[in-house]
């Protein structure tokens, strides 16, 4: 490895689980890196649940988290609006995972009905999402308020399938206002910028390791982190292999557990 990485941000489903069962390996290979005092979170852009859910679902699998150790979308989009927006009045839209990061920072968060006061608007995935709430939001925009959205995703693998991810609800605020939001998920510089931020890791020593090209790899290039792709979820080696200079991994893993013989 070229660099010496004190600091590593792990994505979830697909790098270190499956849906609800840890990847062969990944216990001991956290373990091991406890021992060698190598710090690391775990980055999702799940903007609807809790950390302590996360915290609790991954222990759950065999894969000992703390709740600092795990990141959501709706707390870096929290902290990212405490720094541009510490002061503003705050017009929110999702689940208790959202709610919570922005009651944590201290923010001034207004009821719907007070709409017209609002100075910001942020978008996660709500679960109660309707024609009222579409409208509500378009308003504070169209009135002037800043719109700051957790991420863009498509959708969400379920069991049978998939479902519309905060994106779809995000995407009809943004074509009806004319105003695209500052997104601060993944694959956003804000979200390897803030994970390092709580690490307490400089980004020339820190590392993101995840399957997907255009999140978990896009985001460690614009944030400065050392890339590692896993080929455990949703990338096949010949996409990796022929991944644009822009997404091209810094190193290209089997899984997980073969990072170890590659720290220093």
């Amino acid at each position: 490895m070229e660099r010496q990485i004190k600091g590593i941000v792990f994505d979830i489903d697909g790098c270190v689980a499956r849906g609800n069962r840890a990847i062969e390996g990944v216990p001991e290979t956290m373990a091991e890196l406890r021992r060698r005092d190598i710090r690391f979170a775990f980055l999702t852009n799940d903007n609807q649940n809790t950390v302590a859910f996360l915290a609790e679902k991954l222990t759950g699998m065999g894969i000992p988290a703390s709740e600092e150790e795990v990141l959501t979308s709706a707390i870096i989009a929290a902290r990212t609006i405490r720094e541009l927006h510490p002061d503003s009045k705050i017009l929110a839209f999702g689940g208790p995972g959202l709610i919570e990061a922005l009651c944590e920072q201290g923010l001034c968060l207004l009821e719907h009905e007070q709409m017209d006061e609002a100075e910001v608007v942020v978008m996660g995935k709500d679960p109660d999402f309707n024609q009222q709430r579409l409208i509500l939001a378009c308003k504070a925009i169209w009135n002037g308020a800043d719109f700051i959205a957790t991420n863009y995703d498509q959708k969400i693998p379920v069991a049978d399938g998939f479902v519309p991810a905060s994106g779809p609800m995000i995407k009809a605020v943004a074509y009806a206002t004319g105003k695209e939001p500052l997104v601060t998920g993944k694959p956003s510089r804000w979200s390897g910028n803030m994970a390092m931020k709580v690490l307490g890791v400089p980004a020339e020593n820190g590392a993101v390791v995840g399957d997907r090209l255009q999140q978990d790899i896009a985001m460690g290039k614009v944030a400065g982190l050392y890339t590692v792709l896993v080929l455990t979820g949703g990338t096949t080696p010949e996409e990796a292999e022929n991944a644009p200079e822009e997404l091209k991994p810094d190193l290209i893993l089997p899984d997980v557990n073969h990072l170890l013989e590659h720290l220093v």
